[in-house]
């Protein structure tokens, strides 16, 4: 498997079926966890063994993995290893495997040096493709908003205003991008991290971790680090941007709608993206709707419904006779109603945030915004990559601080 995530949900999974049948035990082996433990267990002696193909290429180097009495190797995305740069390293792998043995590989898509792969290690392969109906989740609401790139993190911060998920997942092409985003819905209050290919196995234990416990409710993902998402919680996922290919779409609206729950998905497209939407929906054979931005009115209705709901709870529960006291020594103190009471806790609890309709067919509405260089003020810290910094931390912390909005703030290097 390409990631330790997905060679652990791999190893359950593959633990499931072989409950029932006598003497077959399974492990996982991953960089990031200690190698005596796995050496210890490999000794005991293992049937199954899932691993990536680094720490799977260092037990063979340290002679604690023994592949000569191997009879099946599974290559599970096999299309993301080659991506990854994986391919002399499976080379090495199946060079250590006997002739006389079966070979599959499993793979979203079927690019050309996956073909060469199979001439290679495969005698007369059968090709097996999943039958494209079944491809999407019946239980899952499929939409798309039409929007400009300058506008998406507003739409998106409404569709989590407005629709309030329990767990989202939200899709980027680039780690960049997945950094760049977290940053910006950090700043404006949500809690939200990144899951990419950059971060360390522990670093990305402590986001998952996080995840699954509800720390924070927004995972800004890309593909490749996806693929071990294995959550029944998501109740969204929004494609910021969308996906190189097809397949990948399935992939990912595939994290929500799980264990027969109901799950939505949004997509964002704009100008010669509608043409990529057309191309999804043909490939999946579903149909995508078209959903309206949330309007000014739909989040404020839904934040007082959120409040009303709030309250209606807390009347229910009771235990508030002391509450009642403070509003009663309040009214005879001052000259208001209880009307004007309750509308100013309202107020209070909502905020005062101005919000403004969002108005796609503005004039060169990207060009609104930018600023001449003799308008931009250049900072320097004294901190870098030595004490671990990355620019998402920077733009956090002045976005979160001083309340400027991070469209408003620049490129950031790090060094």
């Amino acid at each position: 498997c390409p990631t330790r995530e997905l060679a652990i949900q791999v190893s359950e999974e593959v633990r499931k079926l072989a409950k029932y049948m006598q003497g077959i035990r399974t492990l996982p082996i991953y960089g990031g966890q200690p190698i005596d433990r796995q050496i210890k267990a490999l000794k005991g002696g293992v049937q199954v063994v899932i691993g990536t193909p680094g720490r799977v290429i260092d037990h063979i180097n340290r002679k604690t993995l023994k592949l000569d009495q191997v009879k099946m190797v599974v290559l599970d995305e096999a299309d993301e290893m080659l991506d990854m740069g994986f391919r002399e390293d499976i080379e090495t792998i199946l060079s250590n495997v006997p002739e006389e043995r079966q070979t599959a590989l499993f793979s979203a898509t079927m690019p050309k040096a996956i073909l060469e792969l199979t001439k290679k290690y495969q005698k007369d392969p059968v090709h097996i493709k999943v039958v494209r109906k079944t491809l999407t989740v019946s239980n899952i609401k499929q939409y798309y908003i039409e929007t400009r790139k300058s506008n998406k993190l507003e739409v998106l911060t409404r569709l989590l205003d407005v629709y309030n998920p329990k767990l989202t997942v939200v899709f980027t092409n680039t780690k960049k991008g997945a950094d760049e985003l977290v940053s910006s819905l950090q700043a404006r209050g949500y809690g939200a991290d990144s899951l990419h290919g950059d971060l360390k196995q522990v670093q990305r234990d402590i986001v998952m971790d996080k995840f699954r416990a509800g720390t924070i409710d927004i995972l800004v993902a890309t593909d490749v680090a996806a693929r071990g998402i294995d959550i029944d919680d998501v109740e969204c996922v929004i494609n910021y941007e969308l996906p190189q290919d097809d397949e990948y779409y399935v992939h990912r609206i595939g994290r929500t709608g799980r264990a027969g729950r109901e799950g939505i998905a949004f997509s964002f497209a704009f100008g010669r993206e509608m043409r990529k939407l057309k191309d999804i929906e043909r490939y999946t054979k579903s149909k995508i709707v078209k959903h309206d931005i949330p309007s000014v009115n739909d989040v404020e209705e839904k934040k007082v419904s959120q409040f009303f709901q709030g309250v209606k709870e807390t009347l229910e529960e009771g235990n508030i006779a002391k509450h009642v006291q403070w509003i009663e020594d309040f009214c005879n103190e001052e000259d208001y109603s209880m009307i004007d009471i309750c509308a100013a806790i309202l107020k209070n609890s909502m905020g005062d945030e101005e919000m403004q309709e969002i108005v796609e067919e503005a004039p060169r509405s990207r060009d609104r915004h930018r600023l001449n260089q003799s308008d931009v003020t250049r900072l320097f810290l004294n901190v870098g990559k030595n004490q671990r910094i990355l620019a998402k931390d920077i733009l956090g912390a002045i976005a979160g601080e001083t309340g400027i909005r991070s469209k408003f703030i620049g490129n950031i290097d790090v060094y």
